[in-house]
């Protein structure tokens, strides 16, 4: 997708600096901050395997009421898998970030960190000696799968991707917050507008009863690569047991 938007999401140089230590309330997992591109410091959580590698990795986001602590079961299923995963801090969940579905044109800024800081976190994961740079993957959820959906027209370097409870446009959530000028401004992040320059494996989840991406609309409806759970918004357990196992299988 060759817009400016598209540009604005690419290349951003060396990988950041990092700030690390052991976490005191997630034993078994490191703690990070990296410097986000559009200002302040994205939190997050780094799950990995014992030994030296190179294990695949995997980049979380959350959807718009999460953190980076939603996904950390799953993680830690991955990590028993020999697979590590980075999970972070969308704007919205961090304590002076960008506010997300305000009603406001502004909230276009908040999208588009979302996918730079994603972008930047698959940097850091490159850049770690114990990562196998063929072997990246990502998993979003919610506004996270929109955020992802773009990050996965624009980065090539990833090999399997996950995308739950996303729908092909924003509008059907978005008209409960604002008007037709908001509409416009966000319906550049419609995942039916990246999603076709995707060169990854692609596993798509919607639920037939999801509320805010509903199934007339959703992602995987009429995708070969999607599945329809009978569930709502949050899916079910099948769904997360088909997406373990999916990408156990696509990065191996």
């Amino acid at each position: 997708m060759a817009t400016a938007l598209h540009a604005e999401l690419t290349d951003f140089g060396a990988p950041p600096a990092v700030r690390s230590g052991p976490s005191t309330r997630e034993p078994g997992t490191t703690w990070l901050t990296f410097r986000s591109v559009l200002g302040g410091r994205v939190p997050a959580y780094l799950v990995e395997p014992r030994g030296s590698g190179p294990f695949p990795g995997v980049v979380f986001q959350h959807g718009r009421l999460g953190n980076r602590s939603q996904f950390l079961g799953e993680a830690r299923h991955l990590r028993a898998h020999g697979i590590a995963s980075l999970l972070l801090d969308a704007p919205w969940a961090r304590p002076h970030g960008r506010r997300i579905l305000t009603g406001r044109t502004s909230d276009a800024l908040t999208l588009r960190q979302t996918i730079v800081d994603e972008r930047r976190a698959l940097d850091l994961l490159v850049a770690r000696p114990e990562i196998d740079p063929q072997r990246l993957g990502v998993m979003g959820f919610s506004l996270g799968a929109v955020a992802s959906a773009a990050l996965l027209g624009v980065d090539h370097r990833i090999r399997c991707g996950v995308l739950a409870s996303a729908g092909q446009r924003l509008a059907p959530l978005l008209q409960r917050f604002g008007g037709a000028r908001y509409l416009r401004a966000l319906s550049a992040f419609d995942p039916v507008r990246w999603i076709g320059d995707a060169t990854a494996r692609l596993l798509i989840q919607n639920g037939r009863r999801d509320r805010d991406f509903p199934a007339f609309d959703a992602l995987a409806r009429g995708r070969a690569d999607g599945v329809m759970y009978t569930a709502g918004h949050t899916l079910n357990l099948r769904a997360v047991h088909d997406r373990e196992r999916w990408l156990e299988g696509c990065l191996a």
